[in-house]
């Protein structure tokens, strides 16, 4: 019985090509990125199953207070003091181990390079269970040596057999190689993409970070580095929310009192969702939308089947009630039309997972991933999938060509009952629905993006050479020899140093008042050393007052000096009490000194900037004062023509080489560091891009498809209507807003669902962009519009037919 009916299904598709065509293209491309998405948010939250225990492995990220002023909602680490108090006063933890990660100079015999070593605690190699090639864990207990993976020794060495290698560490600290580890699969965090240099290569003892920075072992309390992680392994009989308990109960014991001003609690997570971690930092719930999306296009694809098989079906209703008055029984009659839309969909999912075989090593190659497809693992979920896709695409097909009776078949009453009308018009609906809110979603989100690159380009970024870590010995009584060798470079267009940067500012924060001690008008204000030339370095002008003169002296920090000349932004000029920021100039505010050993600073304002988005394009602009302390300077700055950028930089690195003995270059372009949030934005933008062009072609397909049924149905009414007196203009104006009114409809669901969702996405960034409702509007027009391209090009063939044909059909 099963075999005829898989027989009559095929005969069917056969018959009906075109439209077995249209359904199985569209459940393909469904199913495709259904499975897709569903396997790389998989991948994405599955990380790091290469350890054994990675199930009893957690980290600890901390949530940020509204009253911190952080742009992102947490962060996925923790104050280093955390990791000796939880190991302390946590007795059943199993090992507790803070990783630090520092990029160091590693020298090898006359060569020198700059390499990201993790600084540990003894119990990181008992956490993980590496796989050694040389050595083993025990490598690390000696505060000398140190652990490299496979790809690192044989940058260094060339080859892996290096036990006993001596390394120095900033040309004073020697160490010896212990171990050698493989190089971790794709697949851990320690492999994270979205962070550019977090990959672990080399690993050392916390000591050696002791012994070289006078690091605190017992950790502090005022910074949080991104890249520093605190690693638990917690006992076989606790789980998360004990851990959880736990370590609430030490953070409320020993945070200081303001901490919790900055940092509102500590979140345990496990280690298998420490990818995520960088998402959820900043608050875009980007695997669920992910999941989501692709939902939401399976969803498209399978009422595409469901309403044009239920044209279809309804066509065939002499077929059903032939076989009824022939004593078929409405079960039998079920079961064949469900058999036929399961062999569709059985079908469909042959073509999607090839697709997919055809996408993942595409995908691999294009990101750097490792995603896999282990049919021994989702055979069961494809054979799920199939048989619930084909079950509810045919279901009511199926129901509503077997309810009628023999006789209302035989008179196809189905077809003239406006119930099927009414139904097909309310898929196309949820079709369009669906598809307006992704394509509005992504002109909103390319809208702020782009808003998002013109706040970048208030400095220019594509010109700037970034040289980072001129503050090491040997390096800052050079400065001036620097500027005056890259000022010779036919390209540069001047050299600025500072301790900070548009889009990655270190600079330090300082408490101010406009009145001399008095605290309750004090406020935090960002300080950025810079030196003379950094204004027009970097494009910044004056609003009002002057600039920095090397002739008057108190425009230079001076320990012996205690009133300073300063430069300040228009925020700071408000905070200080002026409603017109250029009167603040000449005017003073003074430091708030916390310790009895600072001496406290008067600040004269000689210089009104610009408010700028200095410390990034998704933080609020903050007040900053801009000041010359020449000791603190960490940063230089080479404007450079780009029009030969290969060549300038050639020569950069030439000069330094020259210069600077025995440190290797640490050069960027300004570009790269807005580029490191910025390509995020962007890949969250071309994934939507890629999910509405998929969802706005399946329901174009969909109504191509539908179109050309309904059309091909009413051939005999179109001629007689033409015999009437109908011109062709008032038949494809006809079929035009048949079609057209359910996709007018859907606007009414897409315009608040794209609004709110746009809102989620915008209220992360401090300026947006004001047109949203427009954007949404414009995105109805452009499917009102299509779907009109779709609906004209099936009908205009049969509306110019001439009449006799049209009354000849069948």
């Amino acid at each position: 019985m099963i075999t005829s009916y898989i027989k009559l299904a095929l005969r069917n598709l056969i018959k009906q090509r075109l439209y077995a065509f249209i359904n199985i293209v569209g459940l393909t491309i469904g199913l495709c990125v259904f499975l897709f998405a569903s396997i790389l948010v998989r991948y994405e939250s599955n990380h790091d199953n290469m350890f054994s225990e990675h199930n009893r492995i957690y980290t600890v990220s901390s949530i940020f207070a509204s009253t911190s002023g952080s742009s992102i909602s947490e962060i996925w680490n923790i104050r280093t003091a955390y990791g000796p108090l939880f190991d302390l006063e946590i007795k059943e933890l199993e090992q507790v181990a803070r990783a630090i990660q520092r990029e160091r100079i590693i020298s090898v015999e006359n060569d020198h390079y700059y390499q990201s070593i993790r600084f540990v605690d003894s119990g990181f190699t008992r956490i993980f269970d590496f796989k050694y090639m040389h050595g083993d864990k025990t490598a690390i207990d000696d505060p000398l040596g140190l652990i490299v993976t496979e790809s690192t020794a044989i940058k260094l060495f060339g080859h892996t057999e290096i036990l006993g290698e001596v390394i120095t560490l900033d040309h004073r600290y020697d160490m010896h190689i212990a171990a050698v580890i493989e190089d971790l699969a794709a697949d851990s965090h320690f492999n994270f993409s979205l962070l550019p240099g977090f990959k672990l290569t080399a690993i050392a003892s916390i000591q050696t970070l002791v012994a070289l920075d006078d690091f605190e072992l017992a950790g502090e309390w005022k910074t949080l580095r991104p890249y520093d992680l605190t690693y638990i392994l917690l006992p076989e009989n606790r789980d998360k929310n004990w851990l959880q308990d736990q370590v609430n109960t030490v953070s409320d014991r020993h945070a200081p009192e303001d901490e919790f001003e900055t940092i509102k609690a500590l979140k345990i997570k496990n280690l298998t969702e420490a990818n995520t971690g960088v998402w959820e930092a900043l608050g875009f719930p980007v695997l669920g939308s992910v999941q989501l999306l692709g939902l939401l296009i399976l969803i498209i694809s399978t009422v595409n089947y469901v309403n044009l098989a239920t044209a279809q079906s309804l066509g065939r209703s002499r077929e059903i009630g032939l076989r009824k008055t022939l004593g078929a029984e409405r079960s039998q009659l079920l079961t064949q039309f469900l058999i036929e839309s399961l062999t569709i969909t059985a079908f469909a999912m042959l073509l999607a997972v090839s697709g997919i075989e055809l996408l993942i090593p595409a995908y691999n190659g294009w990101t750097g991933k490792a995603v896999t497809l282990n049919y021994l693992s989702i055979f069961p979920w494809l054979i799920f999938t199939t048989i619930i896709v084909g079950l509810v695409a045919g279901a009511y097909p199926a129901y509503m060509i077997t309810r009628q009776n023999p006789i209302d078949s035989l008179r196809n009453v189905n077809i003239k009952s406006r119930k099927g009308s009414f139904f097909r018009s309310s898929m196309i609906t949820v079709q369009f629905s669906i598809s307006i809110f992704m394509l509005a979603m992504v002109m909103t989100i390319s809208s702020q993006n782009n808003k998002v690159e013109e706040m970048g380009n208030e400095f220019p970024k594509s010109q700037i050479v970034l040289l980072e870590r001129v503050d090491e010995n040997g390096i800052q009584n050079k400065h001036e020899t620097l500027r005056q060798e890259f000022n010779n470079i036919g390209d540069t267009q001047g050299v600025a140093f500072s301790n900070g940067a548009p889009f990655i500012s270190r600079g330090g924060t300082q408490k101010v008042t406009p009145i001399k001690g008095d605290e309750s008008l004090g406020f935090d204000l960002r300080a950025l050393s810079i030196d003379f030339e950094f204004m027009d370095v970097y494009n910044i002008d004056l609003l009002a007052g002057r600039s920095f003169k090397r002739e008057i002296a108190n425009d230079m920090y001076n320990e012996d000096v205690e009133q300073i000349n300063v430069i300040v932004n228009q925020l700071t000029a408000k905070k200080l009490g002026f409603d017109k920021a250029e009167n603040a100039i000449g005017h003073t505010f003074h430091q708030l000194i916390d310790g009895d050993n600072i001496k406290p600073r008067e600040y004269r304002i000689v210089g009104l900037v610009a408010d700028q988005y200095f410390l990034g394009v998704t933080s609020d602009i903050v007040p900053m004062v801009f000041l010359i302390r020449p000791e603190l300077h960490n940063f230089a700055s080479i404007k450079v023509n780009q029009n030969n950028l290969s060549h300038t930089l050639t020569e950069i690195d030439s000069i330094w080489s020259r210069v600077i003995e025995n440190q290797p270059i640490r050069r960027t372009l300004l570009e790269f560091h807005f580029n490191t949030l910025f390509r995020i934005l962007e890949a969250i933008k071309n994934v939507l891009s890629s999910f509405a062009i998929v969802a706005l072609s399946l329901a174009l397909i969909g109504l191509f498809g539908l179109a050309a049924f309904i059309a091909q149905r009413r051939t005999k009414e179109i001629g007689i209507r033409k015999i009437m007196g109908a011109n062709t203009y008032q038949i494809i104006r006809l079929l035009l807003w048949q079609f057209s009114l359910p996709v007018i409809w859907s606007m009414l669901f897409a315009v608040p669902l794209a609004y709110f969702a746009s809102k989620i996405y915008l209220d992360f960034f401090p300026e947006r962009i004001d047109f949203v409702i427009p954007i949404i509007l414009l995105a109805c027009l452009i499917s009102i519009f299509t779907a009109w391209i779709v609906v004209v090009s099936n009908t205009i063939s049969i509306a110019r037919a001439k009449p006799i044909k049209s009354l000849r059909y069948e």
